[in-house]
């Protein structure tokens, strides 16, 4: 009787221990990792990567305009629709002044599901979320309407916002991390008129050892290979008033620079990155909306174009974009998008980062 009293103990205890790693936060986490997160009536939802098992993450009356899930995969930053304003601007007595939405920022917490925090700023009517720092801080700035009036970090750990220097504020602006978060780049510039020059710094974050890479008159955008020995970068070349957009290659173990595509330029927006290397490092996607161009690095004539927005790599060959109201998949591989998930905006892939 003792045997079988033990055995049912046992079995109990096993059933709860498995209940509870079914549910622990490190498996909810690592759930959404390599999912594709995206948009739909107003609220974040996560699917497979062939668009189905869908979950929905939040749940704000459908009045969410914008979403950033940290590299830790632990916090969610979103934009909540307060109310709409007219937007900023000289109008025309006939023109119809077109609405801007006026939102908070709130930050989900992943594993509990709880709203952990709520920004606004009472100087400003606008609050933008701009990216993920490393310690779980969310860097924003906000708007009078017609240009950009502060920038601001909001640090989880210490629950402290923090007002940054215009000068600070642009070398965090423009830094791309790597994905165990040991090395950066950034530009900052030097010298006036025809001495004017964008310098590309490479920093190693433990020891804050920091050298120029290259410099040109113009750097766009930069991005590290995943191999961590080679940064691309776009530099915006003026030629008689007409405009090329250069993707070069950085090689920082030979210290060689080379040009792999040279086209007319895309409009490219402060602080928002459009150069991302497939996982492999073999193709380097110029991720500028509404035009993508994808170069094949062994290959660089090897071109393929999309057009939509929101483009994010979800494996070797394979790219989730946006295009109107809906999420489509593009393959290299048969140079043909197909419809993913209808009625789901700003698609991106999930995947942990370490810092």
């Amino acid at each position: 009787m003792q045997r079988k009293s033990s055995l049912k103990i046992s079995i109990v205890m096993s059933f709860f221990l498995l209940l509870f790693v079914a549910n622990s936060p490190d498996r909810q986490l690592g759930e959404l990792s390599h999912k594709i997160a995206f948009l739909k009536k107003g609220e974040v939802w996560v699917s497979d990567l062939g668009g189905q098992k869908m979950k929905q993450i939040t749940s704000d009356s459908g009045k969410i305009d914008d979403f950033q899930f940290s590299p830790s995969l632990k916090y969610l930053a979103y934009g909540r629709i307060i109310r709409f304003e007219d937007e900023p601007g000289l109008w025309d007595d006939t023109d119809k002044v077109p609405q801007c939405a006026v939102c908070s920022i709130k930050i989900m917490n992943l594993e509990t599901g709880n709203v952990i925090k709520e920004i606004t700023l009472k100087e400003d009517r606008w609050i933008y979320i701009s990216k993920w720092l490393p310690g779980n801080k969310l860097y924003y700035y906000g708007s009078s309407g017609l240009d950009v009036s502060g920038f601001y970090t909001y640090d989880i750990q210490k629950d402290l916002m923090e007002e940054i220097d215009y000068e600070k504020s642009s070398s965090i602006l423009g830094a791309e991390y790597c994905a165990d978060g040991s090395l950066k780049t950034y530009v900052d510039d030097s010298g006036v008129g025809k001495e004017f020059r964008m310098n590309l710094h490479l920093v190693d974050v433990k020891t804050h050892a920091d050298r120029i890479l290259v410099s040109k008159r113009s750097i766009a955008d930069h991005r590290l290979a995943n191999d961590l020995n080679r940064v691309a970068f776009v530099e915006v070349e003026d030629v008689e008033k007409k405009y090329y957009d250069n993707l070069w290659v950085y090689d920082i173990k030979g210290n060689s620079l080379r040009c792999f595509y040279r086209g007319p330029a895309n409009a490219k927006s402060g602080g928002v990155n459009g150069l991302s290397w497939s996982f492999d490092d073999r193709f380097i996607g110029m991720f500028f909306q509404p035009n993508a161009t994808v170069i094949e690095v062994k290959h660089p004539d090897s071109c393929w174009r999309i057009q939509g927005s929101d483009f994010s790599w979800i494996d070797n060959g394979r790219i989730v974009f946006a295009k109107v109201d809906d999420t489509y998949l593009y393959s290299l591989e048969t140079r043909t998008s197909d419809l993913l998930i209808e009625g789901a905006s700003k698609p991106a892939f999930l995947w942990k980062k370490d810092y």
